[in-house]
């Protein structure tokens, strides 16, 4: 891969500074924005969370895992479990899934407590599928659910809030088996968004039926179903928009998703002896720069999730939310006109 001659020299400096990750695993994080860290953590790990999950289930759900003519009972086939009293430590416990994430923020230093209670828990994100689910289908930009994660603040181009997306595979996931649908070509058009409004987005934009996502989705061509086996870590770009799909197999598919926070906004303009992350090459190779200073003109907030949004919140975050989108119909960012088909909300004002 070409990151540029530009960069080339600050991607050298920070490969030096990997424990885990190869210089080629380096350059296909900047180029795709995912890398797929092969036996992260033991299968016991694995093992010790699934049969949390599966008991889990059974008190929750009535589902067995000895009995798979329950296993698409629920409603949804799409399940979360807590599993809270289950947690894994991974600086005690899975070292490699901890300094491969480090590996691509820039270090340890750059994590709360320098990573030290970064965990898994029991939790798990299960997906069986149902009866009524539609056939498997390959990944294509206009499906329903694509978003970029990060519901609880605004989006600014530099956002601690989601330093990573990191997954956690519990169980196999062969080929159209539920795994997860990764747009890895869209670094770009996000991070270009962002960079050209400072001010920052909505947290609701580019969740599940944001107005953006089909704005940002259209752009996107290059598309990844996520496959791998119990230990296996796959580490996300912040700005990679992803989507659930149907499982139509007899096989359960567990995985985690956790968000990895940074101590500080991300920097796209550091000294020479100051390393970039793998994140911030990722998103000044989107931007085709070497050195791209950001400012944010807008304030840093939290939001409460839409779901658990009540009374003047709920009623005031929409109220912005549609400032929002009436504003950025003004200067041209329209959501397409195919887009509410597939659930998404729409700025288009012609619709």
């Amino acid at each position: 891969m070409n990151v540029g001659p530009n960069l080339e020299h600050r991607l050298q400096e920070t490969v030096e500074t990997c424990n885990v990750l190869s210089a080629e695993q380096a350059r296909d994080f900047i180029e795709n924005g995912f890398v797929l860290i092969k036996n992260a953590f033991s299968p016991s790990i694995a093992d010790r969370v699934c049969r949390k999950a599966w008991s889990e289930l059974r008190s929750e759900h009535g589902i067995e895992a000895s009995n798979p003519s329950t296993w698409r009972s629920h409603p949804h086939g799409y399940i979360r479990t807590s599993g809270q009293d289950l947690r894994v430590r991974l600086a005690h416990e899975a070292e490699t899934a901890l300094m491969a994430q480090a590996d691509i923020v820039g270090g340890r230093h750059r994590l709360p407590l320098e990573g030290e209670w970064i965990e898994f828990t029991g939790g798990v994100i299960g997906n069986f599928g149902v009866e009524t689910d539609p056939p498997w289908r390959s990944p294509m930009p206009r499906q329903h659910g694509w978003h970029k994660d990060g519901w609880h603040f605004r989006h600014f181009l530099d956002s601690p809030e989601k330093g990573l997306l990191t997954v956690p595979i519990y169980t196999e996931i062969l080929p159209q088996s539920g795994g997860t649908f990764l747009a890895v070509d869209s670094i770009a058009p996000v991070a270009k968004l962002l960079s050209q409004h400072p001010s920052g987005f909505h947290a609701d934009s580019v969740q599940g039926s944001g107005y953006l996502i089909p704005y940002l989705i259209d752009q996107c061509s290059n598309f990844v179903e996520l496959t791998g086996e119990p230990g296996d870590l796959a580490i996300l770009h912040p700005f990679m928009l992803h989507r659930r799909t149907v499982n139509p197999t007899d096989r359960p598919r567990f995985i985690a998703n956790m968000a990895i926070e940074l101590t500080e906004p991300m920097r796209f303009n550091r000294e020479p002896d100051d390393p970039f992350s793998l994140v911030e090459l990722a998103v000044l190779h989107a931007l085709e720069e070497s050195d791209f200073p950001f400012t944010a003109t807008n304030s840093r907030e939290s939001f409460v999730p839409f779901p658990f949004r009540k009374g003047n919140d709920a009623k005031l975050r929409q109220e912005q939310l549609v400032e929002e989108m009436r504003t950025m119909a003004r200067s041209g960012v329209v959501t397409p006109p195919w887009a509410q088909d597939f659930g998404y909300m729409t700025n288009n004002l012609a619709n």
